[in-house]
C-alpha cells in the first residue's frame, strides 16, 4: 500500500520527479519550479489590489520557497505555510514576514478557528497548535504517522482533519484530543479494491455549508458526505478513477461541485444521485474550487484559472505580468477578496469584481488576460 506516490494538490508542487499515482491510473510530472527566474536572488510577492499590480522584491522568501497552504486570520492578515517549516504572514498592504518556528519538515496545511486557535499540520503526522501570537508552536500528537492536508471547520467548532492513507480525525475545543473518524472503505471502495487491492484513500480536501453538511474527497474518485446526524455516505466514485482535489457543497446541499485530476468537473443538483461530467481543461489538473456571491472559481496548474457565473460555461483567464504564481495550488476567501497562492511563493490578492469584469469584459481588464 505504501507504494502508492501520494498526490495531493500541493506536494505535487513540491516533487521535483515524474512519479505515477496507480490510484488513478494517471501519469504525472512536476517542472522543477517553473523555472523560476532567481537571477534577482529572491522570490517576491505578487499583490494585486484595486486593480493595480504591484511586484516586490521580499527578502522573507528565498528561491526555492514553496507555498502550499493559506488561511486568513482574525487581524484580516493572511498566514501561509510551505516547505521545510515555512510560516509566511503577509497583510493586503504587502508587508510580510518569515515566521520563526522551529519547524524543519514540509507543512502541507493551516487553519485559523473562530476559537482563536491556528493550526499546521504536514508530514508524518505533524500537528501544530498556536494561540500566542503565532509565537509558540506546540506539538500535538495524533496516531497515525501520516500526512496532514486539510482541516474543516464546522460551525459548532468542530474541526476535522484529513491526510495521506485515509486519515481523518476529529476534535472540538479546546482541541487537546483527537479521534479517529471510522469509515467503511471496504464498502466505499469495494469496486477499486477488487482491481487495485486494498489501499485507504489519500483525502486531499474538504467543504462544508450553513448547515453544517460536509464533504470530503480524495482518491478513486471519492465524495464522501457526512450528513447534520453525522452519517456518512460516499455520493462519488470507490473505483479506479481520477482523484478529486477540492469541492463545493451549497447550502442547500443539492449543488455540488468536484474538482480534480484530467481537468474534470463534475456537478449535481440531486445532492449526488446523479452527476454530469464536464472536461474544461484537457491534461490540466485542477485544485480548488470556490463560489463568491454568484462567481465560481477554479485553481488549475499551468497559472490557468477558470471562472463562471452560471456554473456551466467556463472562461480560462491566467493573470497579466512577467511574474507568474507558479503551479495554483490554493487560495482563500473574504467577503469579496480572493487571496491565491502558488507554488514557486507567489502570493496575490484581487476581489470579486475584478474577475467578474474580466468575464464580461475581459479586454478592459488590468490584471486578466485569456488563457487563448
Amino acid at each position: 500500500m505504501k507504494k502508492r506516490i501520494c498526490t495531493r494538490r500541493v506536494i505535487a508542487s513540491l516533487l521535483v520527479f515524474a512519479g505515477f499515482s496507480q490510484a488513478s491510473g494517471v501519469l504525472w510530472a512536476v517542472e522543477a519550479q517553473q523555472k523560476v527566474d532567481i537571477r534577482n536572488g529572491s522570490m517576491g510577492l505578487a499583490h494585486i489590489k484595486s486593480n493595480q499590480l504591484d511586484d516586490l522584491e521580499n527578502p522573507v522568501l528565498k528561491p526555492r520557497d514553496s507555498l502550499f497552504d493559506i488561511t486568513q486570520l482574525a487581524d484580516q492578515s493572511y498566514l501561509m505555510v510551505g516547505n521545510d517549516g515555512l510560516i509566511i504572514k503577509a497583510s493586503k498592504k504587502q508587508a510580510a514576514e518569515r515566521l520563526d518556528s522551529n519547524i524543519n519538515h514540509d507543512l502541507f496545511s493551516t487553519h485559523a478557528t473562530k476559537q482563536g486557535d491556528v493550526f499546521l499540520g504536514g508530514a508524518n503526522g505533524s500537528l501544530y497548535k498556536s494561540k500566542d501570537h503565532l509565537t509558540n508552536w506546540s506539538k500535538q500528537i495524533i496516531a497515525p504517522n501520516e500526512s496532514i492536508f486539510n482541516f474543516i471547520e464546522l460551525s459548532t467548532a468542530e474541526i476535522l482533519l484529513s491526510g495521506s492513507y485515509g486519515l481523518l480525525m476529529s476534535s472540538r475545543p479546546p482541541y487537546q484530543q483527537w479521534e479517529a473518524v471510522n469509515i467503511p472503505w471496504a464498502d466505499f471502495l469495494k469496486e477499486a479494491w477488487n482491481e487495485f487491492g486494498e489501499a485507504a484513500p489519500h483525502l486531499y480536501a474538504g467543504c462544508t455549508n450553513q448547515r453544517d453538511e460536509l464533504l470530503v474527497v480524495g482518491e478513486f474518485g471519492l465524495a464522501l458526505k457526512r450528513d447534520t446526524d453525522g452519517q456518512w455516505s460516499k455520493i462519488h466514485g470507490g473505483a479506479i478513477e481520477p482523484a478529486i482535489y477540492g469541492c463545493q457543497l451549497s447550502n442547500n446541499g443539492k449543488n455540488i461541485i468536484l474538482v480534480g485530476q484530467q481537468g474534470m468537473v463534475y456537478q449535481t443538483s440531486n445532492g449526488g444521485d446523479t452527476w454530469a461530467k464536464k472536461d474544461i481543461a484537457k491534461s490540466v489538473d485542477l485544485y480548488s474550487v470556490e463560489k463568491i456571491k454568484d462567481l465560481f472559481i477554479i485553481l488549475g496548474d499551468k497559472k490557468k484559472i477558470y471562472t463562471s457565473l452560471t456554473s456551466s460555461d467556463w472562461v480560462c483567464q491566467r493573470f497579466i505580468g512577467d511574474r507568474p504564481l507558479g503551479w495554483f495550488v490554493d487560495m482563500a476567501v473574504q467577503g469579496e477578496d480572493i487571496a491565491i497562492i502558488g507554488s514557486n511563493g507567489g502570493f496575490k490578492v484581487t476581489s470579486y469584481a475584478s474577475f467578474v469584469t474580466a468575464i464580461n469584459q475581459l479586454n478592459n481588464s488590468k490584471e486578466l488576460v485569456s488563457c487563448e
